[in-house]
């Protein structure tokens, strides 16, 4: 076994002090590492925008980490969160705004989660099937920065970059009409209906439209509005006529809109301007109004085809509408009809200056008034023939009984006169009692009595005097042949042709031919015609006197 080694044997370590202070090169990627995150949490920090909390009725469509909040489709900021407000009835979306779109934030910027939609104005928000729902933005105009907005349900009609005018209208029937409903100049689409609402005491609707530049200039103090809804279909001494603005029309509705008065100028509409909005074009191109006078008639027949809203014509001249009508009972037991017109006499134009100048000093009712003792009444007729429409009638009855009335309270009242189907029920009525006085049942026995008596005497002439008559004829023609017999005997003296018995005979003879001709056409004709002893010989040439 050999020898273990010594401790002197081993070698001297060498030994090296390591200088403290200086780092290892180990640590360097730890230390770029640190150095990176705070970059990118300073660049975080830095580019963070505000957090803002937005109030919607619902979270449908949203998705916390995930959509989007986007400014003209550009993303300016991202949802964090969602969660139930404290009325649990609403829901609040946290949302972390881009540093560069903190201007965003202000009290008057508005947001609304924009999802697909159909409406009547078309469809919207497609686009977010794919890429899923998101907050829209509509920047505002205040400096005043805000933390908690109250969203839109839905998108706003009008957005601030958008260029144009909004109008306000009236209305007493929306008909078809509904937000995004298309507004038309000249049947191009220049504008929609922004904001619709029913006013408190439901009995006219406001709405909002906007009109897009520059076609908003078009609207001035002179331009109408009209609900252009569906299809105006009207049957007139034209035929029928077909009207709409165009196929969108008929199923979403729309509105109209064009200048009165084309001639004077006007000027260009303001921002908010009012105006009404009339049911269609014809009343909406009506000249205006004017003064309203009230007009009271009483109808004492049927009023079917008469109701709230007809028109009261004056020769043409639409001059009001029937506002109410009132049945009642009277003391002779009668039914009638008392209907208050609104009509407004202006639309005469210059007729009815002419009218004032020659009353003058009488009120709008007082000079109406003198028209009824002129032999101016009012009349039911018949508007259409294939929907019983009636309208009632202002016109002259030169053969009117005389009537005085005197203007009522301030109101025209009209004296009345039956007209339209009535008229012609009770002149059709009188024909009919006519014809039933006509004593149908005598004539028939005379007549009967009279075929019995020609029946009678036609068979007579038939059985008896045609026969009889036949038998004269025939031996008047044997009476001739033998007379010829006997002159011809008598010898050539007699029989000469130059002789005077000759030709007196022949001259005789003649006369009897002649005479035995026509007892023959007369004798056929009776047979043929057995009538003509009682009537006469109808049409017809006359029967030849000879041969």
């Amino acid at each position: 076994m050999a020898d273990a080694p010594r401790l002197d044997d081993l070698p001297e370590p060498n030994v090296r002090k390591h200088r403290r202070g200086m780092p290892s090169a180990i640590w360097i990627v730890p230390v770029l590492a640190v150095i990176a995150g705070l970059a990118l949490g300073v660049r975080t920090y830095l580019g963070k925008g505000p957090t803002i909390h937005i109030t919607f009725e619902s979270a449908d469509g949203l998705d916390a980490g995930k959509s989007d909040v986007r400014f003209k489709n550009v993303p300016v900021g991202r949802v964090t969160g969602i969660g139930l407000a404290d009325d649990r009835r609403h829901v609040i979306a946290t949302v972390e705004l881009t540093h560069g779109a903190a201007a965003l934030a202000v009290t008057d910027s508005r947001f609304w989660v924009e999802r697909p939609r159909i409406g009547v104005g078309g469809v919207s928000g497609l686009g977010t099937l794919l890429s899923g729902a998101y907050i829209g933005v509509d920047v505002g105009e205040s400096k005043e920065k805000a933390d908690d907005f109250t969203g839109l349900e839905k998108p706003p009609g009008v957005t601030r970059d958008q260029r144009g005018t909004r109008f306000r209208l009236t209305s007493t029937d929306a008909g078809s009409l509904a937000v995004r409903s298309p507004v038309y100049l000249k049947r191009v689409t220049v504008g929609w209906v922004t904001e619709m609402e029913l006013q408190p005491d439901g009995k006219s609707v406001k709405l909002e439209v906007f009109v897009e530049s520059p076609w908003d200039k078009d609207v001035t103090d002179h331009t109408v509005f009209w609900n252009s809804s569906g299809l105006d279909v009207a049957i007139d001494a034209n035929g029928l006529r077909v009207d709409a603005q165009s196929l969108a029309t008929v199923v979403a509705g729309g509105i109209a809109f064009e200048l009165r008065d084309a001639v004077t100028p006007a000027a260009v509409a303001a921002e908010g301007a009012s105006f009404t909005l009339y049911t269609d074009r014809g009343h909406a191109m009506t000249p205006p109004d004017g003064v309203r006078v009230t007009a009271k008639m009483r109808f004492r027949e049927t009023i079917r085809g008469i109701a709230v809203g007809t028109p009261v014509d004056l020769q043409g001249i639409h001059l009001g509408v029937i506002d109410e009508i009132k049945p009642g009972y009277d003391s002779k037991r009668e039914l009638y009809f008392d209907a208050t017109a609104s009509v407004f006499p202006e639309r005469l134009g210059a007729a009815y200056t002419s009218l004032v100048a020659e009353n003058a000093g009488k009120t709008g009712a007082e000079t109406l008034q003198t028209l009824v003792a002129r032999g101016l009444r009012a009349q039911i007729r018949t508007g259409n023939l294939l929907t019983g429409q009636a309208y009632v009638a202002l016109a002259w009855f030169p053969r009117a009984k005389p009537v005085t009335v005197t203007a009522d309270a301030g109101a025209w009242v009209i004296p009345t006169e039956k007209g339209g189907a009535d008229e012609l029920q009770e002149q059709v009525q009188d024909i009919v009692a006519k014809i039933d006085k006509i004593p149908f049942d005598a004539i028939g026995e005379d007549v009967r009595g009279a075929t019995g008596a020609a029946k009678g005497l036609f068979t007579d002439l038939d059985q008896k005097t045609a026969p009889e008559m036949v038998k004269t004829f025939v031996q008047a023609q044997g009476a001739l042949t033998a007379m010829r017999e006997v002159i011809t005997s008598l010898g050539d003296n007699v029989a000469a042709p130059d002789s005077a018995i000759q030709q007196s005979t022949r001259a005789a003879l003649e006369e009897l031919d002649r005479a035995a001709y026509s007892l023959r056409s007369l004798a056929d004709y009776v047979e043929h015609h057995p009538e003509s002893l009682l009537r006469g010989r109808a049409g017809g040439p006359e029967p030849k006197g000879s041969r």
